[in-house]
């Protein structure tokens, strides 16, 4: 072996080989210069702490100041999210987040500092309450700690009350600033996936929408099904009012209906199950045109991170009106399982059969989603927008 050749081979492989993880910061330009120069202190201190932790990546950030940044006082952070989604997908970044020295708007809290959505892999992070409520030398490392824990649940990450991770409700202003060891682990099994060259670069890429999003589900399947199970579908009914009332008065006319037990009675329980598995289909699709949800994650062109947001937000959907129709099926069980068998049954026309519990319980939970995606409709677009998009308000 020559001395050429040794040297090559002590070197290791070039660094330039290793998968690339592209992060955006985006910020209002009408900021100060005080805030820009914390900001620009923020993305140096981020990128150096995981071009430390995680080597094998090659790290590229950039700071992209907007004109066009959301004007409306308090800022939606739903608005920033989507606003922030688009621009990540225009500047072909992995990871994005929005950042403003205005307070954001709360929908399910008294008061929010960042709002990060996996599904979008987009996060935004409000300066507000540190800049007024702090020190001004702890600013910049509550601000840090912030930042990092929006990332870490864009990365998958849930709550730690020994790393950064810690729920708000465990901030004192001294908040970790690093992840544990475990989570460290976590991310970068997360961030293997997603460096990974994206689909519209690869010689795989379709021409048609139908067979690019046949090979995103081949290709993603299990990471596609692994984000839609991050996003706890089933929270749905407790923060959508319209949603629960539609299908709760619904539920109370269906079981004073005699109608409703004697079509019940006819229905066989194979055809049932198919009538289910429409009902199911039928009520997402409707919700999620109804609702213009189509138009997350838009691009001009097929790309990946658009198709993935997509499929994402429609299983989420999906789950979340299954997950709905499993705790219908449950208090329609119990309802049933406390009235007067023999009025039931006679209302069904059975005579002296006893009455078939299950068959019936999922009679009323497949005519409740049915009411569901009516009272779904009913819906401010935005707020079920965030209910689906939000993986929390921090």
């Amino acid at each position: 072996m020559n001395e050429a050749t040794a040297k090559d081979t002590m070197a290791g492989p070039d660094p330039d080989d290793r998968p690339q993880v592209a992060i955006g910061f985006v910020v209002d330009a009408a900021e100060n210069s005080e805030i820009q120069r914390r900001l620009q202190w923020l993305q140096e201190v981020i990128r150096r702490d995981l071009e430390k932790d995680f080597p094998e990546f090659s790290w590229n950030f950039r700071l992209i100041l907007r004109r066009d940044f959301p004007g409306d006082r308090p800022l939606d952070p739903l608005v920033l999210l989507e606003f922030g989604s688009e621009l990540k997908i225009e500047y072909r970044l992995d990871f994005l987040l929005v950042l403003t020295s205005m307070p954001l708007m709360a929908r399910f809290d008294q008061t929010v500092n960042g709002v990060p959505s996996n599904m979008l892999e987009t996060g935004v992070v409000s300066m507000a309450r540190p800049l007024e409520n702090l020190e001004p030398e702890r600013v910049d490392r509550a601000i840090l700690a912030l930042c990092r824990h929006i990332l870490g649940h864009l990365w998958g990450l849930d709550h730690d009350e020994d790393s950064v991770m810690r729920p708000r409700e465990f901030w004192n202003g001294d908040e970790p600033l690093d992840w544990s060891p475990e989570e460290k682990r976590q991310i970068r099994h997360y961030l293997q996936d997603i460096a990974d060259p994206r689909l519209e670069e690869t010689t795989q890429a379709a021409s048609t929408a139908w067979r690019f999003y046949a090979l995103l589900l081949r290709r993603e399947g299990l990471s596609l099904a692994r984000d839609i199970v991050l996003f706890r579908s089933w929270r749905m009914m407790l923060h959508l009012g319209r949603f629960t009332a539609a299908t709760a008065v619904s539920i109370i006319f269906l079981f004073l209906s005699a109608e409703a037990w004697e079509l019940g009675a006819a229905i066989r329980s194979s055809w049932l199950d198919l009538i289910l598995v429409a009902v199911l289909f039928m009520a997402t699709l409707s919700i999620y045109f109804g609702q213009n949800l189509q138009e997350v994650g838009r691009a001009d062109r097929m790309m990946e991170q658009a198709a993935r947001s997509r499929i994402v937000l429609f299983g989420t959907l999906l789950v979340g009106m299954a997950s709905f129709w499993i705790n219908l099926f449950l208090i329609s069980l119990g309802i049933i399982a406390i009235l007067p068998e023999q009025v039931l049954a006679g209302w069904a026309g059975l005579g002296g059969q006893s009455l078939p519990m299950v068959h019936f319980s999922k009679l009323m939970a497949t005519f409740g989603i049915l009411a569901s995606s009516l009272g779904g409709n009913l819906e401010e677009e935005h707020d079920l927008k965030a209910v689906l998009i939000y993986t929390e308000e921090t």
